[in-house]
């Protein structure tokens, strides 16, 4: 997969908290989720507070809670209530006439050292749900906004989502330059971490998050390298002659799959990054390649033209013999990835126009659900660690860009757009 998130561990931010009452749901109606009319008010500014920081602040509550899919976020230009009204003097009946089911409003203070402060409100029965007050530098103002974000959704639908607390690794083509690019989850804070005039692609986040893996034609091979995100060294992983490729972590945090051209066909194999010790996995006539592995260790599910055309198999890593096909429609399914939680997988497919969308199947049904349709081509689809969203990259807008869908398909974003083109 060329696009790939990984959940990062965040520092402890301080907080006071008001009060937290028993959950609400969201409703839901004839088996489909009724969309909870959520009004984010803009931040009062206090203090003298950046402008430009609070505007971010608000946009990104808005965000989190859009790409669920559990909400409407209204028109802020509908708004009857200035921003600066106080949490308890709040005139719920201009809110109700707005269509609003539940508020967020907040104060932002101070410039380099921010309080931010931030409430929940039921508009129709007129309370607080949630007020809490956060210390922290400016530049983690948002990752506080994230976790207030995060507790209204818990609050409202019952599912614990971290999403938000996650990064993006992906490959950015632009002209002759390829670059292996980590931003956040929203597509802000782009890092640059190496760049060449070769070919890169297939970054794969190690288990434990510290390491890139990735393929580059640097040494005018397909070899695998991993890119150490504390040290920024560079350290040669494989490079047999022919594809090094495709990596995948095991949850040992030492161990991958990978595909390999070494002995004249595309096979998977495991290999020990800390031995160098190299198993084979499959054999077989046709190409077997792209392997993701499953979050407990037991099972890969990869890509084989075994059948004729290249399809989705699923197979023990307990059992060599046992695998099973898990795709049967279309002719040409590609770049399948496990669901943190295991209960899916992700792969784009082809279909009757040549274009290529993205689908889940639920490994517990064998039901598979379309995410994407007449929007262009759509490729690498990558889970959050929370299961809850997919990043994937698409070229509806013309030039390819990242987006983020939620599970069902209901919500899709572009988060990033840089000058070149995500791969």
């Amino acid at each position: 997969m060329s696009v790939h998130f990984r959940l990062i561990t965040l520092s402890a931010v301080i907080f006071t908290c008001f009060n937290l009452l028993a959950q609400l749901q969201v409703e839901v109606k004839d088996g489909a989720v009724a969309e909870y009319n959520m009004a984010v008010s803009p931040l009062a500014v206090l203090d003298g507070a950046d402008a430009a920081k609070a505007s971010e602040i608000s946009s990104a509550v808005e965000k989190v809670l859009d790409i669920t899919g559990y909400f409407k976020i209204l028109d802020k230009k509908s708004f009857l209530e200035k921003p600066e009204t106080a949490f308890k003097a709040v005139n719920f009946k201009a809110w109700l006439d707005v269509g609003a089911n539940g508020l967020i409003k907040g104060t932002i203070k101070g410039k380099d050292e921010v309080e931010l402060e931030l409430a929940f409100f039921d508009v129709a029965k007129g309370k607080t749900l949630i007020q809490k007050k956060y210390s922290s530098k400016a530049a983690l103002a948002k990752k506080s906004a994230y976790r207030f974000a995060a507790e209204v959704i818990k609050l409202l639908t019952g599912e614990e989502m971290n999403f938000m607390f996650s990064k993006i690794a992906f490959v950015e083509k632009t002209g002759e330059k390829y670059s292996l690019v980590v931003t956040n989850f929203d597509g802000s804070g782009r890092k640059e971490l190496y760049s060449t005039s070769k070919t890169i692609l297939l970054p794969e986040w190690s288990a434990d998050g510290s390491k890139i893996f990735f393929t580059s034609h640097e040494k005018n091979n397909p070899n695998l390298y991993s890119y150490d995100m504390k040290s920024s060294q560079i350290k040669t992983v494989s490079a047999y002659e022919g594809l090094n490729v495709s990596a995948s972590a095991y949850p040992d945090n030492k161990t991958i799959a990978l595909c390999l051209s070494k002995d004249g066909n595309s096979e998977i194999y495991s290999l020990d990054t800390t031995t160098g010790e190299l198993k084979r996995l499959t054999v077989n006539a046709e190409i077997d390649a792209a392997p993701s592995v499953s979050p407990n260790g037991k099972e890969i599910v990869f890509v084989s033209g075994r059948s004729g055309n290249p399809q989705i198999y699923k197979m023990s890593l307990e059992d060599l013999n046992k695998v099973e096909r898990l795709t049967e429609q279309g002719n040409y399914n590609q770049d399948p990835e496990y669901s943190p939680d295991g209960t899916k997988v992700a792969f784009s497919g082809r279909d009757e126009k040549y274009q290529f969308d993205l689908f889940i199947i639920d490994l517990s049904s064998r039901q598979i659900s379309r995410i994407t349709q007449n929007q262009g081509k759509n490729e690498s689809p990558t889970f959050s660690p929370d299961s809850k969203v997919i990043g994937f990259s698409s070229n509806r807008s013309g030039k390819s860009r990242l987006f983020l869908s939620n599970i069902s398909g209901t919500r899709q974003i572009a988060v990033y757009s840089g000058q070149g083109e995500v791969l």
